[in-house]
């Protein structure tokens, strides 16, 4: 008896659908379904943030002046390839602007910045320059420049078709940052300090 209800057994499971087994037309296991690392993965790629960095081309940020307002370089091979200057307040209330320029002999109408943080675009035009450039600017203010500051190890630059990958450099951090406006939050840490301070020394 028992060797006949054995055998019957695959039986009665093809009868009830047997859900847990093949249920393709082609007899084929169905796809797993994807870890919560690979669907966070996945989230990230949508939303344009690069969690796989490439490594960055050798070279090397160096800060210096133009017009008299503070910038740093991205070089590489004795060619300046980057460079983002701290344009000072021109019309009173405006604030700063963040001015990028670009050597690239591929044109383009746009520096895109893909970073770990987040990505930020600008604008940009053909500079006459000797260099083949492109260059625009940004308010500082913007939401998406902080992903400069904020960025890992490495940055993609992109024009178009062209891409550099440049490491995100101490540098490059300090200027973006001392460029945009102070913080709300900052100013009220730095307004509680000071209270602080006062009330120590009474």
């Amino acid at each position: 008896m028992r060797l006949i209800l054995l055998a019957l057994l695959p039986a009665a499971l093809a009868a009830c659908g047997n859900d847990g087994g093949y249920s393709s037309e082609d007899g084929t296991m169905p796809a797993p379904e994807p870890t919560m690392e690979e669907a966070a993965a996945e989230a990230q790629s949508n939303a344009g943030v690069s969690s796989d960095m490439p490594t960055p081309m050798e070279g090397s940020w160096a800060t210096s002046t133009d017009r008299g307002d503070p910038a740093v370089s991205f070089s590489s091979d004795g060619e300046t390839l980057l460079t983002l200057i701290c344009r000072a307040e021109q019309v009173e209330g405006q604030g700063k602007t963040l001015v990028v320029q670009r050597a690239t002999s591929e044109g383009g109408d746009s520096i895109d910045f893909l970073t770990s943080a987040g990505n930020v675009s600008i604008d940009a035009v053909a500079l006459e320059m000797e260099t083949p450039m492109i260059g625009g600017s940004v308010d500082p203010s913007t939401n998406g420049v902080a992903t400069l500051v904020n960025a890992n190890d490495a940055i993609r630059v992109r024009s178009g078709q062209d891409e550099i990958v440049v490491p995100a450099g101490e540098e490059m951090k300090t200027l973006v940052d001392d460029c945009r406006p102070e913080r709300p939050e900052a100013e009220e840490e730095a307004e509680g300090e000071m209270d602080e301070e006062a009330e120590t020394e009474e």
